[in-house]
């Protein structure tokens, strides 16, 4: 995962707010990723635990607004069902990231179910070969 921090950043220069599930093994992951962006604690997120569904995060979402770039650390499928339903307005996803993967979504005025554009998904070897 720290090989594919470093890929992540190559791309993505910079991160305003880093959020994490209250799961170890992402708090795990977002702090990897916090020591390679240089932030201090990532912010926890109950609505990122997995079972949560993806409007739960929204609210959250809204409320980061005065951040440019919000990266999430937190499960699969619960991931890829989030951006399937920023992106399609589906629940159902339509992308699997995996462990390590990244995808990087844009919004404009909204932030709501198929408002965000899907910019790029990255495997975790394609972000290690970017580090």
């Amino acid at each position: 995962m720290k090989e594919a921090a470093k890929g992540l950043r190559a791309i993505v220069p910079r991160v305003d707010m880093l959020a994490t599930s209250p799961l170890t093994r992402a708090m795990e992951t977002a702090v990897i990723l916090a020591k390679v962006y240089d932030k201090g604690t990532p912010t926890t997120v109950d609505a990122l635990a997995p079972g949560q569904r993806p409007p739960a995060l929204a609210p959250w979402l809204r409320s980061q607004v005065t951040h440019k770039t919000v990266a999430i650390v937190g499960h699969e499928p619960g991931l890829g069902s989030l951006a399937s339903w920023l992106t399609a307005g589906s629940e159902r996803s339509f992308l699997e990231l995996g462990k390590g993967g990244a995808c990087l979504l844009e919004f404009g005025e909204r932030i709501d179910a198929g408002e965000a554009m899907l910019v790029w998904v990255l495997r975790p070897s394609h972000l290690r070969s970017l580090g």
